[in-house]
């Protein structure tokens, strides 16, 4: 038990490290850049269930009145993060939001490397190898990435490495208490991010079906049932009186219209590969001959890792040829988890790459005569639009006389119940990234017990090679201080200008690049009042609806609109507008139902970014913004 306290201390003081500057501003800033704001939009979430349940009841957590007003927003057409929001309901109450949620983030990655480092020293019983496979999980760039995209849902990594430890007791022993234990992590996994709901089942499932082989003699056993029947019920138990709704309102919302939108969140064999954009040393120098998406696409799987990871491999096929001599049944068991756990990440992987191969800059083309790609475009015409159980409107891919190379996660995406909600497929890499860390973890076991075997004084050099992995892996992902940079928290100056007008009425923000953003939404905590406006994953379908006629403020209907609404105040950012914005500063000032009320400057709130200046149309012009107030007559 002291060992593994050392241990879990030891992954504690790595988190704080390896986030570094967050610990120091737990109560004012968060990782991220402000625009277009995923990160404020959960401190607001953080903080609206706080307020919803303790100072607003009778109300409920699930439905914002004062978000898109006059609709209001149904929080779960977004993630309400529920493993994440009620947790944090004491640390809010006491501390604040900001600090519930930077605490809750810090505690994602000591769990995510406590709960691998169970889990790999379950299957090892080395804890040296847990150690380093609780490191490679927790401290990944996409981690690193989800963080400083402000993706709170997302990090919730930590219960994918207990739901893969207690399927495997569920297979190997057939045990309902297995089962009872293996569903909770899996509703835990999904009540943090709804694509972990759908990955994670997928994960399980596979797993399940690799790990059972030969099939006949393990999943028809009565006890398998059995097991299988309890995660099921309590699964649907838990999760049925959400899962309905949300797939309700979801059906309500827009969907992609085309496959380049669908595919355009893929990503390239290069991305497991390509060094880590975050890098302090060498992270921005690569980003000039390699721009990917730092945020979705940095998917690294690290050298060592890789390396630990062939170990593994190579040993398990030593072992295969060792065992079917001596007849060893131990050797017979690793060689087959090792091998189910090699090929969970080889399919996830492959699912992670998205609906077509891809390349450096985008899908990979391969030219054709002009009789093939007719015939492929017709092919992929009525499997997409056609025969789809969840059709694409657009088939927006074609190029003359060229093809591209379809995926298997076209299939998932078109043929499989729910997995059109699926957007961003290179989140399926999660579940490769925990598999690459345990089999890592396998490789490092192997390579400290033929240490031990070989030299007398092991215990010393199994200590120094720890300690040298160790730096290598810390060298590989580290990202501090904090590469995409921190926001400060704070209250915007027109935002306490509007909290003393008196009255109860909206308020929109535009553009609606501007008004529909994180910033905006958390702007409620501070003024007090309603906005036209919003943030999340699906709009409100009326909402989608006034669009055009937003977009063409200040035309006599665009304020015919917004007098229904009942906004008072609209809120224009001049540099946002760029150009455009002497035309329209002249059209406002022309316009009957209109008068200028005030200019406000403001405030920087950004600061310590290493990367985003570095990625082609990036630049969020409007982060300090010069905002123009106009009331509506």
């Amino acid at each position: 038990m002291r060992a593994h306290l050392f241990a879990l201390a030891g992954l504690t003081l790595l988190s704080v490290v390896l986030t570094y500057p967050l610990i120091i501003h737990l109560g004012n800033r968060i990782p991220g850049p402000p625009a277009p704001g995923d990160n404020l939009e959960y401190v607001y979430k953080v903080w609206w269930f706080k307020h919803a349940l303790f100072e607003l009841s009778p109300a409920t957590p699930f439905f914002n009145p004062d978000a898109f007003y006059p609709f209001g927003y149904p929080v779960t057409l977004s993630e309400t993060t529920l493993s994440n929001t009620i947790p944090a309901l004491p640390l809010t109450l006491v501390f604040g939001e900001v600090v519930a949620y930077n605490l809750t983030l810090l505690a994602s990655f000591i769990l995510s490397a406590l709960g691998m480092y169970l889990l790999v020293f379950g299957w090892t019983h080395s804890r040296s190898a847990a150690f380093v496979s609780g490191m490679i999980f927790a401290f990944c760039p996409y981690r690193l990435s989800h963080m400083g995209a402000g993706h709170l849902p997302l990090m919730g990594t930590q219960w994918l490495p207990f739901l893969l430890l207690f399927i495997d007791r569920m297979v190997t022993h057939g045990r309902r208490r297995d089962a009872v234990l293996a569903a909770l992590f899996y509703v835990l996994g999904a009540l943090s991010a709804w694509y972990y709901a759908y990955i994670y089942a997928l994960a399980g499932l596979v797993f399940v079906l690799l790990r059972a082989r030969p099939w006949r003699k393990l999943l028809f056993t009565r006890r398998f049932v059995i097991a299988s029947v309890t995660f099921g019920v309590i699964c649907l138990v838990l999760l049925g009186p959400l899962v309905w709704p949300v797939t309700r309102l979801w059906s309500q919302g827009s969907r992609p219209g085309s496959l380049k939108y669908v595919d355009s969140f893929s990503a390239s064999p290069l991305d497991l590969v390509y060094p880590n954009v975050l890098q302090p040393l060498w992270g921005t120098a690569l980003l000039r001959w390699y721009s990917q998406n730092p945020n979705e696409n940095n998917l690294y799987l690290g050298l060592v890792p890789l390396l630990l990871t062939a170990v593994a491999l190579v040993s398990v096929r030593r072992r295969r040829a060792t065992s079917s001599s001596t007849g060893r049944q131990d050797d017979d068991g690793r060689r087959r988890l090792v091998s189910a756990i090699a090929w969970m990440t080889v399919v996830f992987l492959v699912l992670a790459l998205g609906t077509t191969l891809h390349g450096k800059s985008g899908p990979l083309y391969i030219r054709v005569p002009a009789s093939v790609e007719r015939v492929f475009t017709a092919g992929m015409t009525l499997l997409t639009k056609h025969l789809a159980l969840y059709p694409i409107s657009s088939y927006s891919l074609r190029i003359e006389n060229h093809i591209f190379v379809p995926l298997p996660t076209l299939l998932l995406y078109l043929y499989l119940p729910f997995f059109n909600a699926m957007r961003v497929w290179t989140r399926m890499a999660i579940v490769s990234i925990a598999g690459v860390a345990t089999l890592a973890g396998f490789g490092w076991a192997w390579l400290s017990g033929r240490l031990s075997t070989a030299r007398p004084d092991s215990r010393l050099a199994t200590r120094v090679g720890l300690a040298l992995a160790a730096g290598l892996i810390v060298l590989e992902f580290a990202a501090f201080p904090f590469a995409l940079g921190m926001t400060t928290v704070s209250a915007r100056p027109v935002d306490q200008w509007l909290a003393t007008q008196p009255g109860d009425w909206s308020v929109m923000e535009l553009p609606l690049s501007k008004g529909l953003s994180g910033r905006a939404l958390y702007a409620l905590r501070t003024h007090g009042k309603r906005t036209s406006t919003g943030y999340g994953t699906f709009f409100p379908q009326a909402f989608n609806e006034a669009r055009p006629v937003l977009e063409s403020f200040p035309s006599r209907e665009s304020l015919e609109l917004l007098r229904g609404w009942n906004v008072r105040y609209v809120l224009l950012g001049s540099r946002t507008y760029g150009q455009a914005w002497p035309a329209l500063e002249r059209a406002c000032n022309d316009s009957p139902g209109l008068r200028y009320a005030l200019a406000v400057e403001d405030e920087p709130v950004y600061s310590g970014d290493r990367v985003l200046r570095w990625l082609p149309g990036t630049e969020p012009a409007f982060l300090v913004d010069l905002i123009y107030v106009y009331e509506v007559l």
